[in-house]
C-alpha cells in the first residue's frame, strides 16, 4: 500500500531544497532569443514524466506554465514547467544555494553573460544578480 505524500507537511525551506534537488537532476536553464535584436531572456525548464512533481514547481513558485511536450512513440508522456525572464532569475537565485558545484558555476556564467547584454545593463535583474550572486553562490 502506498503512503500519502508528505510534501505538504514540509517547511517552506525544505520544499525549496527538494525542488532545487529535482531541478538539479531534471531542470535546465539558459539565455534564449537573439542578441542582435536585444531580446535575450533567461528561461528555466523542468521536464519529466511525473506530473505531480511538475505541479509542485507551479504551486510553490506561483508562476510559470505547465505544458506537455510532443509525445514520442514508445515513450511515456512528459510534462514540463517553464518560466522566463525576471521570474526565472528570481527563482534561480532562490534555488542556487542548494545546487552542486557544477550547476552553480554554470549559473554564475549565465548571469555574467546576462549582465553583458546592452539592453539589460540598467535593469532590475542586473541589480538583483549583483547583490545576490556573492551571497548565494559560494563555490567552495
Amino acid at each position: 500500500m502506498l503512503k500519502k505524500n508528505n510534501f505538504d507537511n514540509l517547511t517552506k525551506k525544505e520544499k525549496l531544497i527538494f525542488l532545487a534537488g529535482v531541478f538539479e537532476g531534471e531542470g535546465s536553464f539558459g539565455l534564449w532569443g537573439k542578441q542582435t535584436k536585444n531580446n535575450m531572456y533567461l528561461t528555466i525548464n523542468v521536464n519529466m514524466i511525473d506530473r505531480d512533481i511538475i505541479e509542485r514547481f507551479l504551486n510553490f513558485f506561483k508562476t510559470g506554465s505547465i505544458y506537455t511536450p510532443k509525445l514520442v512513440v514508445n515513450r511515456k508522456q512528459q510534462y514540463a514547467w517553464k518560466v522566463t525572464g525576471k521570474k526565472a532569475m528570481e527563482i534561480m537565485l532562490q534555488m542556487a544555494p542548494y545546487f552542486g558545484i557544477r550547476r552553480k558555476e554554470k549559473f554564475e556564467q549565465c548571469c555574467q553573460s546576462y549582465k553583458q547584454l546592452p539592453h539589460l545593463r540598467k535593469s532590475y535583474l542586473i541589480q538583483l544578480t549583483k547583490q545576490s550572486l556573492t551571497k548565494t553562490l559560494p563555490l567552495n
